[in-house]
């Protein structure tokens, strides 16, 4: 079983009114949240890296 499945399934172990392709959508969602917030980290600290040699 996959990460993925795992989460899924304990999503719909917390919450049995929810169903299973609900809680996939939640979860990826929730996946796709953090990738989009990870990718604008990554973009500030290269911007920051960029400004900082353009200035040495």
């Amino acid at each position: 079983m996959s990460k993925f499945d795992e989460r899924v399934e304990e999503l719909v172990a917390k919450h049995p009114s929810l169903t299973k392709l609900e809680a996939i959508e939640i979860i990826t969602a929730k996946n796709e949240r953090k990738k989009a917030k990870r990718a604008e980290k990554t973009d500030k600290i290269n911007t920051k890296r960029a400004n900082k040699s353009k200035r040495d």
